[in-house]
């Protein structure tokens, strides 16, 4: 009987490092290394703070526990801390993928309008799994851990990691207790359990809930929580707010001795949410930094808090702030917004049938309509559509209606139809090439296609 012994040192292996898309391997951390990279990140806060002009280490008491640190705070030490204005905040980017990576280059790239100084320092934050925890390595060598057509996003990451020192990588979770704003990057899906049939499908929030819970055992209470990442209309309000809010009680909450009630004193967690609209392209760094946004809090304090600090990063003299009143309706803006986009284009889908099946030219058609004012945005039809974010947006909206809300009646219609045309368009080409290569005499099967490119917009390789 062969021994699976090399078969167990592979399996092993694989699951004590990490790969870099460009082959470099890395070693997951130890149990022993959490502590000595909480170090290094406090040690690198305090010398940023130093340099500001301003030292204020926060208010937080570090008590070691388990692999690293836990924090802990006083009712004196955790409400009503005074911020100076202009002072320089530490801002924790959890996730550094697609949207992450950049949003904390643009951050630690941003000065004080005032004075032309760096006031944040980021701590991009990335799960030390095996899939991904190379970003963190790459990063803090100055390197962008994403492929990006813009020119100006590797020298912008390099620029904030080694010339300005306001940027660094890491994987543990206690940098969160030194923060005074967390961006919320972590991914939100929506899955589809059947091709052409949305309805059959969920939004995937566990990984997000789960990175609220650990900001709950955490964050200091006057840390901005800004959820930056698509969500089911009503997630900050039904989702995010109750676990930190039941976290805040447990953490800050004192028994009161005269009642079986604990003390009212438990302060309300700052929680914002804020949608990207990221594109991918040659302007991937000016799509989040010059570009309009849309913002709302779960209180007045976090809506003041986000209009802050999304006001100090951000180009907002030429793009204002659009300020919502209620978090669901920034959450909303961004499933509408997209879903707009998804429908005008499954509406062309069928138009597009018509001419390809009456010799009509379709694109002379549209040309011929926008010259009218009122229809001058019309969206040409392609082979489908790509990207992350409207194939699936609009299925968060009918998922979150049914599940969060709790209505059980069947009001979207449009949504989920544009979105199962949208995923079946693309099928439509190879229908297109099996019929052509029948039409030759040629067995399909047994013919080899070359397929020079395919992505939703020019100068694109995202697909």
């Amino acid at each position: 009987m062969r021994s699976n012994e090399p078969l167990r040192q592979v399996l092993h292996m694989t699951e004590t490092i990490s790969t870099a898309p460009t082959g470099e391997v890395f070693l997951l951390p130890k149990p022993e290394d959490y502590a000595k990279e909480f170090q290094r990140l406090k040690k690198l806060v305090a010398q940023f703070r130093g340099k500001s002009g301003k030292e204020k280490l926060g208010t937080a008491q570090f008590f070691p526990k388990g692999n690293g640190a836990q924090s802990r705070f006083s009712r004196e030490e955790g409400e009503g801390r005074e911020e100076d204005e202009g002072s320089p905040e530490v801002v924790v980017v959890m996730g550094v993928g697609f949207v992450g990576a950049v949003m904390a280059g643009v951050i630690a790239d941003s000065v004080d309008k005032k004075t032309g100084k760096p006031n944040k320092f980021v701590i991009g934050m990335q799960r030390p799994s095996p899939r991904s925890y190379w970003k963190i390595p790459l990063l803090n060598k100055g390197i962008a851990p994403v492929e990006a057509e813009d020119p100006e996003v590797a020298p912008m990451i390099a620029r904030c990691v080694l010339e300005k020192k306001t940027l660094t990588a890491t994987y543990t979770y206690d940098a969160l207790c030194l923060a005074d704003v967390i961006v919320v990057d972590v991914q939100c899906d929506y899955f589809k359990e059947t091709m052409g049939n949305c309805r059959q499908g969920h939004a995937e929030i566990a990984a997000l809930e789960e990175s609220l819970k650990i900001l709950g055992e955490k964050i200091q209470p006057h840390c901005l929580v800004l959820i930056e990442t698509t969500v089911p209309p009503g997630t900050t309000e039904y989702v995010a707010y109750p676990i930190l809010k039941k976290a805040f009680e447990r953490r800050f909450s004192t028994p009161d001795p005269l009642s079986t009630q604990h003390s009212a004193l438990v302060p309300e967690p700052l929680l914002a949410h804020s949608y990207e609209r990221v594109m991918p392209g040659r302007e991937y760094v000016a799509s989040i930094r010059d570009f309009w946004r849309v913002c709302s809090g779960i209180n007045e304090p976090a809506k003041e808090k986000v209009v802050k600090f999304l006001s100090e990063i951000l180009n907002v003299e030429k793009f204002p702030l659009t300020v919502l009143d209620r978090p669901i309706e920034s959450e909303t803006s961004k499933i509408v917004e997209n879903s707009y986009r998804a429908t005008t284009l499954a509406f062309l889908n069928e138009w597009s049938l018509f001419a390809e099946r009456n010799g009509v030219d379709l694109i002379k058609v549209i040309k011929a309509i926008k010259v009218r004012p009122t229809h001058s945005n019309m969206i040409f039809p392609g082979p489908g559509i790509g990207g992350y974010c409207l194939p699936k947006d609009g299925g968060l909206g009918v998922w979150s209606y049914q599940t969060l809300m709790g209505f059980e009646d069947d009001i979207f219609k449009i949504t989920p139809l544009a979105i199962d045309i949208n995923d079946t368009r693309s099928l439509h080409v190879a229908e297109l090439v099996r019929d052509a290569l029948r039409n030759m005499g040629k067995i399909v099967a047994a013919s080899k296609i070359a397929l020079l490119g395919a992505s939703y917009r020019e100068d694109v390789g995202d697909t």
